[in-house]
């Protein structure tokens, strides 16, 4: 099954540099265009990794169709696919601590 781009759900996932360990400042924008490439999205999803330096801003922005989403809505979202919103987020951050690994061990 494959979802149109504009019926997909977008997860801009913001990664803290410190997620990279102390020298992570050097490495997020790099590491960001690596998990672009290398963290496959679902069906039904599109993930954007980007570089979180403006604590202001959420760590995880879901939309549709340019529109932003509420956690609420990002949830019934998600229902109609059968999948758990907190379960999604952690095998997210999963795939996420993998990539890291993968990352400095290239």
């Amino acid at each position: 099954m494959q979802l149109p781009d504009d019926k997909k759900i977008r997860l801009m996932y913001r990664v803290e540099p410190g997620c990279l360990g102390p020298q992570g400042a050097d490495h997020i924008e790099d590491f960001c265009r690596y998990a672009n490439k290398h963290i496959k999205s679902p069906y039904y999803g599109q993930f954007l990794f980007l570089p979180r330096f403006d604590k202001q801003k959420d760590e995880r922005q879901y939309s549709v169709k340019s529109r932003n989403l509420s956690r609420v809505q990002a949830k019934a979202y998600l229902n109609h696919f059968e999948i758990d919103i907190d379960t999604f987020e952690e095998q997210l951050d999963e795939l996420l601590t993998k990539a890291i690994d993968l990352y400095f061990k290239r």
